[in-house]
């Protein structure tokens, strides 16, 4: 197995990168609250002249995050850009799907996705060009609600968009499922399924729209494996696992469990270059 190394402080490492892509779920905030220290994090960031991009799967556009971290107390002067999920695919929606009947699967909050196209919502029992999965409708609803749902759109051959990979956040001290396990079951029962988010390549080319790429180092912070440590696998960065968001079972008291985290690691094998339990 690859050697993945410790942190206490980010300080260690971070005169050695020019650019981070950093999380938010999980690494910045839990969806209630800021984290505590990140603010100084992203401070000493700015004052040392790095770039920060936060790259997150979440089924909004990029300006309403930025409203909800500037309510958060994250003012725009600390970072650089928010690229989200939902903003990669209201750009691919203009792009593939204008004039077509769209069936949404997410919470009204989640609507905005479409404003400024020209698509038709319907209902499940209509031609459906295309489905829009922004997440459940319910914060509290499981996969077995959407099984019977899936399965009928999946009949009339409708395309599924993916607008959050992701398959569970937590919220406060909760978990809660997201898009990418409905679209993970809508796949298995052989729907066709177009993902727009990390770890897939097209969020991370987004970004390089905004900076000369050329001779500049980076480092993906996150707190998911599966999404943005597998993200800097597929593109040879360097990355660091922040272990106190969807992996906190490998947390042992204040401390992590290096053992259970090797395991974890070995049996995804996905590998970070660094994990410290919180972004401090």
């Amino acid at each position: 197995m690859k050697n993945y190394f410790k942190l206490s402080s980010l300080s260690e490492i971070f005169d050695s990168y020019d650019i981070f892509f950093i999380d938010l779920w999980g690494v910045i905030h839990n969806g209630v609250s800021v984290f505590e220290n990140v603010k100084p994090v992203l401070e000493k960031l700015k004052k040392k002249n790095k770039m920060v991009f936060f790259i997150t799967n979440a089924p909004r556009r990029s300006n309403v995050i930025s409203e909800q971290l500037e309510h958060f107390g994250i003012q725009p002067s600390l970072y650089n850009k928010v690229i989200s999920s939902g903003e990669l695919t209201w750009h691919q929606m203009k792009e593939k799907y204008q004039n077509k009947n769209c069936f949404i699967i997410g919470p009204p909050r989640d609507h905005h996705l479409i404003e400024g196209l020209d698509v038709k919502i319907v209902d499940k029992d209509s031609d459906v060009d295309v489905i829009l999965n922004t997440g459940p409708w319910g914060d509290n609803d499981c996969l077995e609600n959407y099984t019977s749902l899936l399965e009928h759109l999946e009949k009339k051959g409708c395309s599924m968009i993916c607008s959050n990979p992701d398959k569970t956040v937590v919220r406060g001290d909760d978990f809660w499922i997201c898009a990418g396990l409905l679209a993970e079951y809508y796949e298995k029962i052989g729907g066709k399924v177009e993902y727009y988010g990390k770890p897939f390549k097209q969020i991370y080319e987004f970004c390089f729209n905004f900076f000369e790429k050329k001779n500049k180092k980076i480092l993906i912070i996150g707190d998911s494996l599966d999404n943005d440590i597998k993200g800097a696998n597929n593109l040879n960065f360097d990355s660091l696992l922040i272990t106190d968001g969807i992996h906190r079972e490998v947390n042992n008291n204040n401390d992590v469990d290096k053992q259970k985290l090797d395991g974890l690691i070995k049996t995804k094998n996905i590998f970070p270059n660094f994990y410290m339990r919180k972004l401090t």
